[in-house]
């Protein structure tokens, strides 16, 4: 013992000193008292207390600085001994006289204190971490100043630190090392989740207490030391310090989880993996080296921990964990989502994230897999040129051609000003398809839909002669119209000049529309045209059409009008009317009506302005549904955010990726030109991409935590995937499946299409988006089209995931809502000829789609409806000679790439070829 009088050494249990014979007490009953700054300067030795472990006061020297027991710092605390020194400064143990419990005062050396930079931003570090708050974390209470030196007051720990448990018993097995491993995860997630990296990861740094918990000690002090952007001023311990640590870039998580990784081989096999001690000697080890193997020094090593250990101290950060509670997720008999769910409360997103394994599919699997999405793409262009209606018409001109062939036919009319912009495209004449279906009996006419007319596919092509032709403002606004009815309405035609022109597939006029010019020459005022050459520029005998009078008012301005009838050549049976008009000698308008023509005044599209009462009503509601689903959507979202369930940080990466994706879809895919208009039309693409953000990240705030409380495991992948985990075995699964799931889908609709069509002597339904992008190249415009479609592909999956909870909470039962919300899903793809077996087929697809959904998550269902979009909106066709041969092979090799990257991933770090490996 050490007299408070004369600071005499004395034997234990002595009750009076032997030098100056005052009365001796123990340190924790001694009188308190004021340290003088003469007595810690002297340097006394201090006495050891009967605590256990690491908790018992050092037997050492205390140096310079030092303080008495007994001694009182700030009126509050009384020394009671000194615990220990490191880099970091000497640790005591004191009474808390206010509060009457043990705690630990760090003192910081003072070249922290001086430092003013370094000072602040320890104090905000300290300030994060005494929010810290967790079983295995020995909590920080506050920061205190003591003659300009700083010193922190802590969790006093009475108990052994890892280190020393180590040196005296070797090593750890069987349940305990995994009892510890699990707590040293759960106190670094912890902390990892609250923004405070430890730096300084080390079985020193780690005290078990009497009843064996772990505590991670001395957080955020490694950190405010080594807050630097230099590789010049680190702080930690070189031998649990991480490779990008040494080469002097800053730490993260990753950094972290390496030391885990050592503590964790520490622990399993009682030696360390480094031994260099010095940072330099820790530099010379070169970053490609491999410890030796756990399993080589400890034979009964369990290997799925082992896997975990080699998993974290890989030299790669990438190629590490993303978080500590995947570390633990992986640990044997780890299930952290069950016991989440069956305490009652909701997973995080990180839990969510290191949730289920990290494996992905076996090698057989695996190939199983990859061989569906081959046989898939493979069976689906015969299918397609069988069943959709490109492979039914005569398409031997491309686009350009097309485009080519009308700025001659304008011509030919009087039009020979050059276009200073232009715009083309394809739509199906869906009124002649349906006459085709209602006239035409399967008896008389057995192979109607083999060889259908050329018009039933239509080209149509837009120029003007001065500025830009700006056809984006019904894209911008979500309209459903498809792009050439935005082509030739928007904006309508008003300059002189302006024209449109419609041909069949085989270049021949079927109908045109152009806008006189402003400045009338009286000359030619009433002056007949030469009406043969629509004739001609159509392909039409003009012996073979009668005149008669004109019953229809042109589309255009014009002061001379004729018609004729007569048959066309591919529909013999047929009479139709041909209604021409001509201003000042120059044809200005033609059109064709005939028994399948409709109503409508422009040829390309239904009148958007002429609304019926039930579209009205029915805009209506949606209009009213919106708000309320908004309402619903931000209320929920408050609500989430207010108890701390809400996925801010995957929320805001949805909502971002959202808004860039439809940025650059209008960018790639639409027509601009550098002027005013476009400006506009471009802050309005902002605005709406701006407002789509944000109700996706209200509505993801609203949702999300639902599923993730009911079903986790269905965005176990996706949130990996959001946290930039591309190179994750599950989500190479995962997307993998997907793109299997998608091929098999989109073959399945076809052959359900040509099974109908067998039973019914109906048409196949024609798949309009395949029309439309006949004439994309694979170059931007095909890549709008595939980031429209991702876009698409997430919200419907998100959509289908929360009807589908929905469907689940009001049924109770998983196996009835997935039977109940398939069926609801199959009656949008029943046919009118045949119900009964387009609802068996459709509820078999939806079905199975469901359950991978539930079995695979969120991201396989994406990857799903995403391949199968691609797949069919450009058109598959075995004829390699095709002009748009090129543009389905571009689609194909997309889906099939995406698979194989998948396929690579989700069997990484295992043989391809199942147990053979290939030598050298």
């Amino acid at each position: 013992m050490i007299c408070p009088n004369c600071q005499a050494s004395t034997p234990d249990g002595s009750r009076f000193c032997s030098s100056c014979a005052a009365p001796l007490l123990p340190p924790a009953d001694e009188h308190t008292r004021t340290a003088s700054s003469s007595a810690r300067a002297a340097g006394l030795e201090l006495a050891l207390a009967r605590a256990p472990g690491v908790g018992r006061l050092a037997s050492d020297t205390v140096a310079a600085g030092g303080f008495t027991p007994g001694a009182i710092l700030v009126n509050r605390y009384r020394i009671v001994g000194l615990l220990g020194r490191g880099g970091m400064g000497e640790v005591y143990r004191a009474d808390d006289l206010k509060l009457g419990q043990p705690v630990a005062l760090k003192f910081l050396p003072r070249y922290l204190a001086n430092d003013p930079v370094r000072r602040e931003r320890f104090i905000g570090e300290v300030r994060i971490a005494r929010q810290l708050s967790h079983p295995n974390l020995c909590r920080v209470y506050d920061i205190g100043e003591l003659e300009d030196q700083y010193f922190l007051t802590m969790e006093y720990v009475d108990g052994e630190d890892l280190a020393s448990l180590l040196r005296r018993i070797g090593l750890l097995h069987g349940p305990k090392a995994l009892d510890i491993a699990r707590q040293l995860c759960a106190g670094l997630a912890a902390a990892h989740e609250k923004g405070v990296l430890h730096r300084d990861l080390k079985p020193a740094n780690v005290m078990i207490d009497g009843r064996g918990r772990v505590r991670i000690t001395d957080f955020g002090l490694a950190l405010a030391a080594s807050d630097t952007r230099t590789g010049d001023e680190m702080s930690g311990t070189p031998a649990y310090m991480a490779p990008e640590q040494l080469a002097g870039h800053p730490a993260t998580t990753r950094s972290d989880i390496h030391a885990l990784g050592l503590v964790l081989y520490e622990i399993y096999t009682g030696t360390r993996t480094f031994h260099e001690g010095s940072l330099a000697e820790r530099r010379a080890h070169k970053p490609g080296d491999t410890p030796v193997a756990p399993s080589e020094i400890v034979r009964d090593i369990d290997p799925v921990v082992e896997r975990v250990i080699l998993r974290c101290i890989e030299p790669d950060p990438l190629a590490r964990p993303s978080s500590v509670a995947q570390v633990a997720a992986a640990l044997p008999g780890s299930d952290p989502l069950a016991a989440a769910i069956a305490a009652g409360e909701t997973p995080s997103p990180e839990m969510v994230a290191a949730a289920g394994s990290g494996e992905g599919l076996s090698a057989r699997n695996a190939w199983m897999a990859i061989a569906l999405v081959l046989a898939g793409a493979a069976a689906a262009a015969p299918l397609m040129q069988r069943t959709q209606m490109y492979g039914r018409v005569q398409l031997d001109r491309p686009a350009e051609a097309l485009a080519d062939r009308a700025r001659q036919i304008l011509a030919a009319l009087g039009h020979k000003d050059p276009p200073a912009d232009s715009t083309y495209g394809f739509v199906t004449n869906q009124d002649l398809v349906d006459y085709i279906a209602r006239r035409d009996s399967s008896t008389l006419s057995p192979g109607r839909w083999e060889h259908l007319p050329a018009e039933t596919i239509r080209f149509w092509y837009r120029q003007r002669p001065v500025g830009t032709l700006v056809r984006t403002t019904l894209a911008i606004w979500g309209s459903e119209l498809p792009p050439s009815a935005a082509g030739s309405s928007d904006p309508p035609m008003t300059t002189g000049g302006e024209a449109i022109v419609w041909l069949d597939t085989q270049g021949r006029l079927l109908e045109m529309t152009s806008v006189p010019a402003d400045a009338e020459d009286p000359a030619h005022a009433g002056e007949a045209p030469d009406w043969s050459v629509l004739f001609r520029e159509a392909g039409l005998d003009v012996t073979r059409w009668t005149p008669i009078p004109s019953r229809t008012v042109p589309p255009i301005f014009a002061d001379a009008r004729a018609a004729w009838s007569g048959t066309p050549p591919e529909r013999p049976h047929d009479q139709i009317r041909l209604e021409a008009g001509a201003h000042a000698g120059s044809i200005v308008s033609l059109r064709r009506v005939a028994p399948w023509t409709g109503t409508r005044r422009d040829p390309g599209f239904e009148n958007d302005l002429g609304f019926s009462a039930a579209s009205a009503s029915w805009g209506l509601v949606v209009s009213i549904l919106g708000i309320v689903t908004t309402v619903a959507a931000v209320i929920l979202a408050r609500r989430n955010l207010r108890l701390g369930r809400g996925d801010r940080r995957n929320a805001a990466r949805v909502a971002w990726l959202q808004f860039s994706m439809s940025l650059a879809t209008w960018l790639l895919g639409e027509h601009h030109a550098l002027d005013a208009g476009e400006f506009a039309l471009l802050l309005l693409a902002i605005g709406r991409a701006a407002t789509d953000l944000g109700f996706l990240w209200v509505a993801y705030l609203a949702l999300e935590p639902f599923v993730r409380r009911r079903w986790p495991h269905v965005l176990i992948s996706w949130n990996r995937l959001l946290g930039g985990e591309l190179r994750d075995p599950r989500v190479g699964r995962d997307l993998l499946v997907g793109c299997a799931l998608g091929t098999t889908w989109l073959v399945a609709l076809l052959a359900r299409s040509l099974i109908v069509a067998r039973a019914t002597a109906s048409p196949v339904a024609p798949l309009n988006t395949v029309i439309l992008n006949l004439f994309v190249a694979p170059t931007r415009n095909a890549a709008a089209v595939v980031l429209d479609t991702v876009i698409m592909g997430i919200g419907f999956g998100m959509g289908v995931l929360i009807l589908l909870l929905l469907v689940r909470a009001i049924v109770r039962k998983e196996w009835l809502a997935v039977v109940l919300f398939g069926a609801l899903l199959s009656t949008s793809g029943m046919s009118s000829e045949s119900p009964g077996l387009t609802f068996l087929l459709g509820f078999a697809m939806e079905s199975v789609t469901l359950l991978v959904l539930l079995r695979f998550g969120l991201v396989s269902y994406i990857a799903a409806f995403v391949s199968y979009t691609i797949l069919k909106s450009f058109p598959l066709t075995t004829d390699l000679s095709a002009w748009y041969a090129g543009t389905g092979f571009a689609a194909l090799l997309l889906v099939v790439g995406v698979a194989v990257m998948a396929f690579i991933v989700s069997v990484r770090g295992r043989p391809i070829f199942g147990q053979m490996v290939l030598e050298d």
